[in-house]
């Protein structure tokens, strides 16, 4: 299991640096202006959050608590996963078609807002299953 996350993120950064390496190639050589290489490598950035999120809450090892901790646990990743994924793929879409101003901040603003949900989901849900625990004898 471990190897198999390991070789998926090790293809994961090769795919990453060889397109950030290519892109540099196409600009030094004309090909390509520097603001489609930009919009490609947030959009690339994107898709790379959404296949990660995706994987979020299907990334589970074994569980040692209570029926009810596992399954608020499972129910904060799938909550995490769901909006970070739609992050992603809000942030990919915003930097391929959006104008380059508009996609800088809206990008930033749809993943931030993505994190804020998922803390605070899994916040609700700690404090949740903690109250649950200490009141039962």
């Amino acid at each position: 299991m471990i190897l198999k996350r390991t070789s998926f993120a090790i293809a994961v950064a090769l795919l990453i640096l060889g397109t950030a390496a290519g892109l540099s190639y196409a600009q030094s050589v004309d090909l390509l202006r520097a603001e489609a290489a930009k919009r490609t490598m947030q959009v690339i950035i994107g898709l790379t959050l959404a296949a990660y999120a995706n994987l979020m809450p299907k990334d589970v090892g074994r569980w040692r608590a209570s029926a009810l901790a596992v399954a608020r646990a499972q129910s904060a990743l799938r909550v995490g996963g769901w909006s970070m994924t739609l992050a992603g793929l809000a942030h990919a879409g915003l930097w391929a078609f959006a104008p380059l101003h508009i996609a800088n901040v809206a990008g930033m603003v749809a993943v931030a807002s993505a994190m804020l949900v998922t803390l605070i989901y899994c916040g609700r849900t700690l404090v949740a299953c903690r109250s649950k625990q200490t009141t039962t004898p």
